[in-house]
């Protein structure tokens, strides 16, 4: 009978008994279910699939090293199988009847009772379009037999390219999604590889800079999956720390190495978040003129989610904004994206008149497998899971599908939403702003004959409800923590705003060290000439640049 042991393979019992196999940290239940599944007659082979980064080598690492711990497995061979075998093992059966190939294809048929597993099985996938075969005609020589079990390691869109293309072999697996794992998880792991990473510099690293480098890698998914983020801002840590003399990774130090791999300044990384919580209302008051009851609203309802008051498994806020053109409902959206997240790259924006048509949706969400821009993704569910802290604004909402306010009820709810590649997307961490012109004629017409507070319960109940249930399901409003009116904008607010212009203005020139003097009196009686509540701000903001910066030609080119 042939031997086995002629199959180039790696003996991973053989690894565990040395100690070179990884530590693992948590994964029970992972843990367990492999364990179910190859403890099976039927169907005893397991696909763990996760994002690159995860731990899907490292789970099946420790969970063999497990088994090779507990006496009941003792005649079960641990074994793995790499690309180049593969191909080695693929050259020689495919080729003749004798000598190598029949060598081989006698082994494989003789493989005793043990686990296989297959690591980088993807990229082999990637590198040759008949390397699935190769596992297909692997399984006919050896699967079939219940004591060989087939372990392997997928990223999600090969899993559902693999599912698409091969089902039937999927269906010969149960499969083993991996899931983020808690933070103070992350912190062991990172405790576990801190005696590798550290052994040339001995830097101290207390526990605090161990729990802030996963913090920033939970809030900044740009920097990679974790727990590999972590470990490589652990890395870089210990180098920066070494390279310029400190003896100790302090806070301040994992705050510079984040800065330099985001480009996020050191000084928005670190803010007093409970004094920023504190001064949120004021900070908006200060930018965004005449909406004192809108802003009221959103304050309260930021604070309460980041104090963790709110419900946890919904998004940190979500408002529809209803009201005239300019009156500021998109710069509060900006405002509050840069108050709260600190970048620029926080505030996404999507003009829903571009997702009037159903088959829009899938722009939003991604292709299901076998469609054309699968690969793509969705631009919402590619957004939240590139900047999960961040803003969306979804203007002019009433213009999109309804088969788009759908999604958006899964989003509003339950702070999550499923990609076309089937991936779940977190928006817990994200604010949700709809900006909408439903019901403008009714509010002008509300504040024209003296209503100041448009805000009241009574006022949106009675007046706007029924407007917004015309445009609307009644479900789909409900799904809002706020419905929000913004006011028309009087003559003070319009000149308030002018005067905001102009101090922007000259930030904006600083350079040239300029600073435009305007007589009040002057400036109110010009923009009393374009008040229209239909425009609100918009025309003011026009001629202030226009003025400010012909000003500026005539005084540079003199």
């Amino acid at each position: 009978m042939a031997d086995f042991k002629k199959i180039p393979y790696y003996s991973l019992r053989a690894e565990a008994l040395i100690g070179t196999l990884p530590v693992l940290i948590g994964r029970a239940q992972e843990q367990e279910r492999l364990t179910r599944v190859i403890n099976r007659r039927i169907n005893n082979n397991a696909l763990i699939v996760g994002p690159s980064g995860i731990g899907k080598t490292t789970l099946a690492y420790g969970w063999l090293k497990r088994l090779s711990e507990q006496e009941k497995y003792d005649n079960l061979q641990l074994i793995q199988f790499d690309t180049d075998h593969f191909y080695g093992i693929d050259e020689a059966i495919g080729g003749a009847n004798g000598g190598a190939g029949k060598v081989y294809r006698e082994a494989l048929a003789s493989l005793p009772p043990c686990v296989l597993f297959i690591d980088n099985f993807g990229r082999a996938m990637r590198q040759s379009s008949s390397f699935v075969h190769q596992v297909m005609r692997l399984y006919d020589m050896t699967l079939k037999k219940p004591d060989v079990r087939m372990v392997i390691a997928l990223q999600p869109q090969e899993y559902a390219w693999l599912e698409r293309e091969h089902p039937a072999f999927v269906q010969l697996f149960e499969t083993v999604l991996l899931k983020p794992q808690t933070s103070a998880e992350y912190v062991r792991i990172l405790e576990t590889a801190l005696p590798r990473l550290n052994h040339e510099h001995r830097i101290i690293i207390p526990t605090q800079s161990l729990q802030e480098i996963v913090a920033y890698a939970e809030r900044f998914p740009a920097l990679g999956q974790l727990p590999r983020s972590a470990i490589s801002l652990l890395d870089e840590g210990i180098a920066f720390a070494a390279a310029s003399g400190r003896k100790e990774l302090m806070g301040n130090g994992v705050a510079q190495v984040v800065a330099s791999k985001t480009g996020i300044p050191v000084s928005q990384l670190n803010p007093d978040e409970l004094a920023s919580l504190k001064e949120l209302e004021q900070k908006l008051g200060e930018r965004i003129i005449s909406q004192s009851g809108a802003i009221a609203k959103i304050a309260s309802t930021l604070q309460r989610a980041k104090l963790g008051i709110r419900n946890p498994q919904k998004p940190l806020g979500s408002f529809l904004m209803l009201g005239p053109s300019g009156v500021g409902k998109t710069e509060t959206a900006k405002l509050i994206a840069e108050t709260m997240f600190g970048r620029s790259e926080s505030f996404i924006r999507f003009d829903m008149s571009e997702f009037a048509q159903d088959h829009t949706v899938q722009r939003l969400i991604g292709a299901p497998a076998g469609y054309t821009g699968y690969e793509q993704g969705g631009a919402l569910t590619n957004a939240l899971h590139a900047e999960p802290h961040c803003l969306i604004l979804l203007d002019e909402i009433e213009k999109a599908h309804p088969k788009i306010f759908d999604i958006f009820l899964q989003v509003l709810d339950d702070g999550r939403l499923t990609s076309g590649q089937n991936e779940t997307v977190d928006a817990c961490n994200a604010i949700i702003m709809a900006t909408s012109n439903v019901g403008v004629e009714e509010i002008l017409k509300a504040a024209a004959a003296g209503e100041t507070d448009l805000n009241r319960p009574e006022f949106i109940q009675e007046k706007m409800l029924p407007l917004l249930a015309g445009a609307f399901r009644l479900e789909f409003l409900n799904r809002f923590d706020s419905i929000l009116i913004f006011n028309p904008l009087s003559l003070p607010g319009l000149v308030q705003i002018a005067q905001l212009e102009i101090k922007k203005i000259e930030r904006r020139l600083a350079k040239h060290n300029v600073q435009f003097t305007i007589d009040p009196a002057v400036l109110e009686e010009k923009i009393k000439t374009m008040t229209d509540p239909r425009f609100g701000a918009r025309p003011v903001k026009r001629f202030i640049e226009e003025t400010c910066e012909s000003l500026l030609v005539q005084s540079l080119l003199q």
